[in-house]
């Protein structure tokens, strides 16, 4: 494959954490099924609740460990602490996701405290929809522009819902362009807008497959080719959304290629 271009100009945008008195969050007693929240409407579902810790609490003195327990369903969970990143977990691998519930529903307890374990699963919790990158469309050129973008040396890096963007040069001729994922995490990807699909070049089956098999009913057109281009004959619109990890490597950004 031939590299198009001197690589591309990459950008970022974090995603921001909601906060329970946002005026589009729901509250509840208790933990809610995420898929009954969302409606299918993002893959995305914020749980939020507040947690007030003492000033007499010993492990704020002696350093004592305390633990967060988190009883979950999704596929994926992201912990903030204060709007402060804490930890990644992945669900384990199994099949027939579409049948279980889904979503953080419990226990969650927090342990380590003077009193012993707190059970925050009957609290008051407050449930967001998706990500303020999907309500401003930062996937389209126009809602691309709706927020203030980082890039050079403090472009985000290993960093989960993290939105990146970049532009090219439509190339000549009308060869078939692929575009180099092997330096990013898990995500979806976005051409002038359109949806190209999700990757996760962290696994990658082995061999050729020429006939395309997924399992089970799929539409529309299930493993369609020779759809058309995406590209507009000028300045095209490159966008990703990283789900988990983001761009892993500096070294190694993502790339187009002339196949």
């Amino acid at each position: 494959m031939i590299p198009v271009g001197g690589g591309l100009s990459w950008q970022s945008y974090n995603e921001e954490t909601p906060s329970p008195d946002d005026s589009d969050t729901l509250s509840a007693n208790g933990l809610l099924e995420q898929i009954n929240i969302t409606r299918d409407s993002s893959d995305y579902l914020w749980y939020m609740t507040n947690v007030n810790i003492g000033s007499d609490e010993g492990f704020l003195r002696n350093g004592k460990v305390h633990f967060l327990t988190v009883m979950s369903v999704g596929h994926a969970m992201h912990v903030f602490i204060n709007g402060q990143l804490s930890v990644n977990i992945f669900q384990n691998v199994g099949l027939h996701f579409e049948t279980w519930n889904t979503g953080v529903l419990g226990p969650v307890t927090l342990s380590g405290l003077n009193e012993g374990t707190r059970d925050l699963t009957i609290q008051r919790w407050s449930y967001k929809v998706g990500l303020k990158g999907e309500s401003l469309s930062l996937h389209t050129f126009s809602g691309g522009s709706s927020v203030e973008w980082v890039e050079g040396s403090i472009l985000a890096q290993k960093q989960p819902l993290t939105w990146y963007k970049a532009t090219f040069d439509a190339p000549e001729g009308n060869n078939p362009l692929a575009l180099g994922m092997g330096s990013m995490g898990k995500g979806q990807v976005w051409v002038n807008g359109d949806g190209v699909g999700r990757h996760w070049p962290g696994y990658i089956a082995k061999g050729h497959y020429g006939k395309c098999n997924y399992a089970g009913m799929y539409t529309e057109k299930k493993c369609q080719t020779n759809c058309g281009s995406l590209l507009k004959d000028g300045k095209e619109f490159l966008q990703f959304l990283a789900t988990f990890e983001g761009i892993m490597d500096y070294t190694e950004f993502p790339s187009l290629f002339i196949g």
